[in-house]
Parts: structure tokens; C-alpha cells; sequence
């Protein structure tokens, strides 16, 4: 009797234990924003099996309807790679309401819920940040190249920019006439709302060998940037809400690179071209270099002949429809990045190694929307790598994505299309790999059964001439219906063919050198009103349900590149 009972005592102290492990505890709660989303990262306790939620909605301030958002993604994760390792163990629900008005204020509520208990509703009340707005009540002072003298009358102008900085204050705007002003460093900061505005007089290239921004609240617009000699064309500090802005950049190994402390600079419609060759350039070099900052907003730029297009974000960036092509490594490189790191909307054209970079993730979410990617190397550089949305991208290859498809297993996928041109080998390839390729460098152990990480489902697929559509830890698949019963994903993906499903299919049989041109889709194909609905990020969808790819039929496509 005394057995039983004290059987009994220790089976209820274990289901207790074991309820305290998978009950949630709510912690801290962070939030922060760009111009378009507002992200949130919540910690927890607890949740050992994963299966706490948290429901999300939003709404303007002061309007009666909230609207729904995509869930946060459970985060469970300790990022590392090589000799580096994420700041700390996370284990939280964290994700973005994407897609809002800039300078506006919104609510958001979040429903935090657990079936093992715990739980709490919390709801924020968040601003975006507001689009830059140049000064228009300040003094404009003209400038030309000098050794010093003039008082910035258009008729008595500046001679040069020392002379030009040592009086300039916040809300000022210089006019920069033609010419070339050599290296700058512009260390003379503005307001917040106020910049010290930098821009080009608009009657000829107002050139430079070099730019170093080392004050905050700093504006940059229509400058010349040249050289034939690599090395760093812009160089930021450690500042904060600098605006670089229609600028050319050319020739430069570097062409904006910022410091690690920068923060909420607004990079937007630059063009830049970059001194590596698109195929033999190596992996050094990069369009847009981030450094492991934050906070930022990456748009509209045109971007090529450089290794990446745009490299490094932090935590809380945005990159947007930007135009990247003929670049000699990958095309977006999140590299490093933690929670909330954003891209939607870019073309990525002849990426020679990857178009999406995942070499690693610290911490999860990142989000991959409505990206079009055509080209001979990978869709994915995938090594090691937390929660990810991937939705509503295009991504053409020849042959398969990557040969660690299985780590798509971390992500919520929909509506994405996958089409291999040439070549006889399955659309996604995911082979254990060798014992030397397995090493932490460079990748996580090898999985390939679906978990509590992964929702894969609604995608398009053409595997081209291959006689089998998947290969998945040594077996081949020969058709969807077979994957998804062996895999357990895909159960609703599509069969696709290119030539059937795109206007314009004009991809080479030998892939060379692709143009950059949109790949829209053929009214009444079988990839229209063949996607899931996905709240805040396809609500706008025409017909009967979302299309696949980044280009919804009846809608423009994105504009890419400098407006």
C-alpha cells in the first residue's frame, strides 16, 4: 500500500512538473517600427511544447474595425555559426504588421494563449515612422567647389564645402553646383525634424571621390560618386535618420557602408554600380551594406555588379522594391539578422550564387514576400536558419532551388512558385549531406520530418524535363500527390508549366545573362486563384483567391528601382 501511494505522489509530481514546463509565462514585451510595420517581440517562460499562440489584429487610431494580422511566430531558438553565436537563447512569439501608412498611429492587440494555461491580451499603441520630408522654411545656400570664401548667395556662393558647413544649421538646404568636391566628411548635424540637406544644384554632376556622414539627421540627395578604384564610396558613423537619396554611385567595392551604431537611415531610389564582374567578381563587395545595423528602410534602389545587393540588416529593416541584377554573390543577404528583418517586393535578376540569404539566423522572423528571382545560381543560400515567412515569391532556376530544401521546414509557405528550367533534376533537392559539409559552419543537423516550425503548403511547381518532381532524404518523388503523403506537406500544391502560366516567358534554354523583366501571369491559368489567403498580406487578392507568385492578376505589378 505504502508503494502505491508513493507511486502515486511521484506520477502527480511528474504531471505537475510537466504542466510547469508547458505552461506559458508571459515577460517582457518589445515593439519598435519602419514607415510601413510595426514589430513585436514578446519573451516567454515556459511552452516546452511549443504550442502557445498569439493572435494578432490592428487598426488605425480612432477607427472602429480592427483588422486581422498574421499570427507572431513561436520563436524557440539559439542562432549560431562558426565561432559566432546569437546575443541569448530566445524563446518568445515575435512578428510584424506589415504594409502601413507611414507617420500614422495605430493599435495593436495581441491575444497570447496556451491549452497548458497562461495567456494575456496586451494591446500597444504604435506610430510609424514618417516619410522624410526636406525642409522647406530654412535658408538655401549655394555652393561650388572652392578653397573657401562666399556667403551663399546664388550670386556669391560658397567655395566649397568647408566653407559652406562651418555655418550650416538645421533646416538649411545647400545647392550643389556642378563640379568636383573630392572627399567630404558632412559631421554637422540637423533635428530631428529638421536635416541639414545636402543636394545636387541640378545643373550639372556635382561629384565626389568619397562621403563620410558623421552627424545624425543629415540628407544626401542627387550627388555623383565615382571612382575607377574600388574602395568605399559612402561611409556612415554611428548616426541615425540620414537620408541617401537619389544618388549615382559608381565603380566603388563598397558603395554605402554603414556603422554598426547607425540607425533608421532611409536609403532610397540610388543607383549603383558596383566594380565586380557579375559572374567572376567573388564574394566581396557589397551594393548596400548594413553592418549589423537597424531600423532602416531600404527602397526603390537599382543595384548591380557588386558581390550583394543588400547585406546585413540587424533587427527591424525593411528592403523593398529594390532592382538587383548581375550581382557575383547573393541578392538580399539578412546574414547575422535577428527578429523582424523584411523584404518584399524586389527583383533580383543573374544572382551567380543565391537569391536569399540564410548563412545564419540569429532569430526568427524574417519575411519574404512578393519577391521575383530569376537566375543560374540557388534560390536559397540556406545554412542555418530559425522561423521565416516565405509567400508569394517567383524564383526560376536552373535545376533545382538548393540541396537544403529541408530547411524550408522552419517556415510558414504559401503561394510561393518554384520553376527549374534545363537540367533533369527535381525542383527541390534535400539530400542528407557529406560528413564534411555537416560541420555547425555551416549547417543545422540534418531534419526532414515536419514539426511544430513548419506549415509548407499552396506552392506551384515545374520540374521542367525532370522525371521526378522532389528528391527528400534519398528518395525520389515523382509527382506532388506522392510527396506530400511520404513528407506531409504540399498537400495542395500545383502543378505548373512556365510556358502555359507566364505572358512573357522569355528565359534562355542555356540561361545566360537574363534581362530583368516581370514575369506576370496569363489570365485563366491554373496559378491564378490558386493560393491560400494570408491575412494582412494578400487581402487585396482579385477573384475567387489569391494568385501564386509576386504578380496578382488584375492589379499593377511592383515598381522596382529609383521612382
Amino acid at each position: 500500500m505504502r508503494f502505491r501511494k508513493a507511486f502515486a505522489v511521484f506520477t502527480a509530481s511528474v504531471a505537475l512538473s510537466v504542466s510547469a514546463q508547458n505552461r506559458t509565462t508571459p515577460g517582457e514585451l518589445r515593439s519598435y517600427s519602419t514607415l510601413h510595420s510595426i514589430g513585436v517581440e514578446w519573451d516567454i517562460q515556459g511552452d516546452a511544447n511549443h504550442n502557445a499562440t498569439c493572435k494578432a489584429r490592428y487598426r488605425a487610431q480612432g477607427a472602429d474595425e480592427w483588422k486581422e494580422a498574421l499570427p507572431l511566430f513561436r520563436v524557440d531558438y539559439f542562432g549560431w555559426y562558426a565561432d559566432t553565436k546569437a546575443d541569448r537563447a530566445y524563446n518568445m512569439l515575435a512578428g510584424s504588421v506589415l504594409f502601413l501608412k507611414p507617420g500614422a498611429t495605430y493599435e495593436v492587440r495581441l491575444e497570447l494563449s496556451d491549452p497548458d494555461g497562461g495567456g494575456r491580451t496586451e494591446t500597444l499603441t504604435m506610430a510609424t515612422r514618417a516619410e522624410p520630408r526636406m525642409p522647406k522654411d530654412g535658408r538655401q545656400l549655394h555652393v561650388v567647389p572652392g578653397a573657401g570664401g562666399g556667403d551663399g548667395l546664388e550670386q556669391n556662393p560658397f567655395q566649397g564645402l568647408a566653407a559652406a558647413q562651418a555655418v550650416a544649421k538645421a533646416g538649411d538646404v545647400f545647392l550643389l553646383h556642378r563640379g568636383d568636391y573630392g572627399r567630404f566628411t558632412f559631421d554637422k548635424p540637423g533635428d530631428p525634424n529638421r536635416y541639414v540637406v545636402w543636394k545636387s544644384a541640378g545643373d550639372g554632376e556635382a561629384v565626389f571621390g568619397a562621403i563620410e556622414v558623421g552627424a545624425s539627421h543629415v540628407w544626401l540627395e542627387g550627388l555623383t560618386l565615382r571612382t575607377d578604384k574600388g574602395g568605399n564610396g559612402l561611409r556612415g558613423r554611428d548616426v541615425e535618420n540620414v537620408v541617401v537619396r537619389r544618388c549615382h554611385f559608381t565603380g566603388f567595392h563598397y558603395s554605402i557602408c554603414l556603422g554598426r551604431g547607425s540607425r533608421a537611415w532611409y536609403i532610397a531610389d540610388n543607383v549603383i554600380v558596383g566594380d565586380n564582374h557579375p559572374v567572376t567578381g567573388g564574394i566581396g563587395g557589397e551594393g548596400i551594406e548594413l553592418s549589423h545595423s537597424s531600423d532602416h528602410d531600404v527602397c526603390f534602389n537599382r543595384i548591380s555588379r557588386t558581390a550583394d545587393g543588400v547585406s546585413y540588416c540587424h533587427r527591424n529593416c525593411d528592403i523593398y522594391n529594390n532592382d538587383i541584377f548581375d550581382v557575383s554573390d547573393d541578392g538580399l543577404e539578412p546574414d547575422y539578422g535577428y527578429a523582424n528583418n523584411r523584404m518584399w517586393c524586389n527583383r533580383l535578376t543573374n544572382c551567380h550564387h543565391a537569391d536569399l540569404s540564410f548563412q545564419p539566423m540569429y532569430c526568427g522572423p524574417w519575411y519574404f514576400i512578393r519577391n521575383q528571382c530569376v537566375g543560374r545560381g540557388h534560390a536559397f543560400k540556406f545554412r542555418v536558419q530559425d522561423r521565416f515567412l516565405l509567400a508569394h515569391n517567383t524564383f526560376v532556376r536552373w535545376g533545382y532551388m538548393d540541396s537544403r530544401m529541408h530547411h524550408i521546414l522552419t517556415s510558414l509557405s504559401r503561394n510561393n512558385l518554384y520553376i527549374a528550367v534545363g537540367g533533369k533534376l527535381p525542383v527541390w533537392f534535400a539530400n542528407p549531406l557529406s560528413p564534411k559539409s555537416t560541420d555547425v559552419k555551416y549547417v543545422l543537423p540534418d531534419r526532414f520530418a515536419a514539426n511544430w516550425m513548419t506549415d509548407v503548403d499552396y506552392d506551384g511547381f515545374d520540374w521542367g524535363e525532370s522525371s521526378d518532381a522532389f528528391r527528400w532524404d534519398r528518395k525520389n518523388y515523382k509527382d506532388i500527390e506522392t510527396f506530400w503523403q511520404a513528407v506531409g506537406i504540399e498537400r495542395r500544391g500545383v502543378r505548373v508549366r512556365a510556358r502555359e502560366i507566364f505572358e512573357k516567358w522569355i528565359v534562355p534554354v542555356d540561361f545566360a545573362r537574363v534581362e530583368p523583366h516581370n514575369l506576370t501571369l496569363r489570365a485563366g491559368c491554373n496559378a491564378t486563384d490558386a493560393g491560400a489567403r494570408l491575412p494582412n498580406i494578400n487581402d487585396d487578392f482579385e477573384g475567387k483567391a489569391p494568385d501564386l507568385g509576386p504578380h496578382e492578376s488584375g492589379r499593377p505589378a511592383p515598381h522596382y528601382g529609383p521612382r
